[in-house]
């Protein structure tokens, strides 16, 4: 309804553009809903936008604007009356607002999904843990999140690639050789320490005992170096298998799969050398790099950082961020026109020193943005599980989703703000009631599937050649509900938040119980049944649509 509102309010400023000869009179027509019912279904704030270039006070270009409406608005409108300052609210006819669920029987699965993108190339980073462990509750925010955005995003017309950064190089890999090798060496009573800060966790023993299987006793017989790195890329081997099976469980697909070592490794143009290298020769080129200390600083207080920051150590050893510069250099040179990482929230101090090295390199850093995740604490029985994946005694993401299942798991880490922190309740995830959220929602669609099968029973059939019979309150309330889907969407993708999405499947379903509660579909009025098995369709379809949407099933039983 929102588009008719902007139509005939536009035409309207058109004749009264032509009629007062005035040239530049052009307005994007924003049309809001009243917090007030009384006040109508749609209001727009238009008249005092444009007032001052009229030359007279807002109510009274409100009483132009109302007196330009098409004709259209006979047929759209019980009243439009003006209010405060001059606010133009809008009574729309019942039979108006259900006569749009037309649009959503017409479109089907498109229903939600717009050309907002028009086809642009959106690159969407996330998880990128690395692999010397199972993923956590943590990572699997993120991985629900990261995963969310991007359907959305695909939804509204862009042209999305998800990517993994493996993080497959560096000291955490290193310990991680050295860890699987000290119990490899155990289990030929080979006894020995682990470094303080190695990998504690049983897996390590399974991919321990995994290589004495495959290897027998021969890596005893290499140097250390080599046994570890041997360790070290089984190791990584195992658990990134380990990883993309618990993506898989909980209906997560990769793109691609970006080895931070190739990142290392490989070239960003045409030339010889390592990209690290020539990252690092391209900033120096650009004057943006100092010697201090002993080691190679890069200046980003120049570009509105708080402060420089080290790119290459006083021993010749370069930094993560050098590695960061170089994969995001290679994302821009990839042409996607927008970048999006989904990081966590300890994270926050690296965005600004990413962007101003994205700057200095003359790139335009807008088309960089970050989604930062907030923590999660697992609750049962109003107690925190604690977590330690270095002592290995973590609960992990797989633990979860065994317990309470995939659909629960995706929609308890999406129904708050990435923005703020979250408390997974898992003895609420495991209810099967109205206190849990997404049970609500599927229960509500499987409901619907249960009166279709009901109606199938008495040969009651879905129509809507009598939708003028909708008017009780409640499906008049249930039906502009349902028309917000696409501009919900819309607003989910833009601000890169499913979390508003998850909210608004909530508000459906819950308008959906209440009018199923006070209004009987099935009955023996055939007209009345077919206009309202029609509505419960349409229902029935933005569910479906918002759930896939979050990566959930639509159960047709529960």
């Amino acid at each position: 309804m929102k588009e008719d509102i902007q139509r005939v309010v536009s035409q309207s400023i058109e004749n009264i553009s032509k009629t007062l000869d005035i040239a530049d009179l052009a307005v994007v027509v924003e049309v809001g809903i009243p917090k007030r019912k009384d006040f109508g279904d749609f209001s727009v704030n238009t008249a005092m936008v444009i007032a001052n270039k009229i030359g007279k006070k807002p109510r009274e270009v409100a009483e132009l604007i109302i007196e330009n409406l098409p004709v259209e608005k006979e047929q759209l409108f019980k009243k439009v009356e003006i209010a405060g300052a001059g606010f133009i609210n809008f009574h729309v006819k019942e039979e108006a607002i259900v006569n749009k669920l037309r649009e959503i029987e017409e479109n089907g699965e498109r229903f939600g999904t717009s050309d907002l993108g028009k086809g642009e190339r959106v690159l969407v980073e996330f998880v990128s843990a690395n692999p010397t462990g199972f993923l956590h509750i943590g990572h699997a925010r993120n991985a629900v999140v990261g995963d969310a955005v991007s359907r959305i995003l695909d939804a509204s017309g862009y042209d999305v690639v998800k990517e993994f950064y493996i993080n497959d190089s560096g000291r955490q890999m290193n310990l991680l050789g050295e860890s699987v090798l000290i119990r490899y060496k155990e289990l030929f009573e080979q006894n020995q320490d682990l470094p303080e800060d190695g990998y504690k966790g049983e897996y390590v023993k399974d991919i321990a005992s995994q290589i004495k299987a495959e290897k027998g006793d021969s890596l005893l017989e290499d140097s250390s170096e080599q046994a570890s790195e041997y360790c070290k890329e089984f190791a990584e081997a195992v658990l990134l298998d380990e990883i993309k099976k618990d993506l898989a469980d909980i209906n997560i697909f990769f793109d691609e799969w970006y080895s931070e070592k190739e990142n290392i490794r490989g070239a960003v143009g045409e030339s010889d050398g390592s990209k690290l290298d020539q990252i690092k020769d391209l900033l120096n080129s650009k004057g943006v790099l100092e010697q201090r200390e002993g080691a190679l600083w890069f200046k980003a207080t120049e570009f509105g950082d708080a402060q420089d920051w080290v790119l290459i150590k006083s021993d010749g050893s370069p930094t993560y961020f050098l590695a960061d510069i170089a994969y995001h250099y290679d994302k821009f040179k990839r042409g996607f026109k927008s970048i999006i990482n989904v990081w966590g929230a300890d994270h926050h101090g690296h965005v600004s020193r990413l962007k101003a090295a994205l700057r200095s390199l003359g790139l335009d850093d807008s088309r960089f943005s970050v989604v930062l995740i907030q923590f999660v604490r697992l609750m049962r029985q109003g107690k925190e599980v604690a977590m330690s994946k270095r002592a290995g005694t973590y609960v992990t993401m797989r633990d979860v989703v065994d317990e309470v299942g995939s659909d629960v798991t995706r929609f308890f880490l999406l129904m708050r703000s990435s923005e703020s922190h979250l408390d997974f309740d898992l003895d609420l995830a495991k209810k099967e009631s109205s206190e849990n959220p997404v049970y609500y929602i599927q229960y509500a669609h499987a409901r619907i599937r249960s009166i279709f099968r009901k109606a199938g029973e008495t040969g009651i059939v879905e129509s809507k050649e009598h939708l003028e019979l909708l008017k009780a309150p409640e499906e008049i309330e249930l039906v502009k509900k349902l028309l917000l889907f696409p501009e919900v969407v819309e607003d989910s993708a833009q601000a890169r938040a499913p979390h508003k999405l998850a909210y608004y499947l909530q508000e459906v379903a819950s308008e959906f119980h209440v009018y199923y509660n006070k209004c009987r579909v099935v009955d023996d009025d055939r007209q009345m049944s077919g206009a309202r098995l029609y509505l419960i369709s349409c229902v029935q379809t933005v569910l479906s649509n918002g759930l896939k949407l979050l990566g959930i099933s639509a159960p047709e039983r529960m």
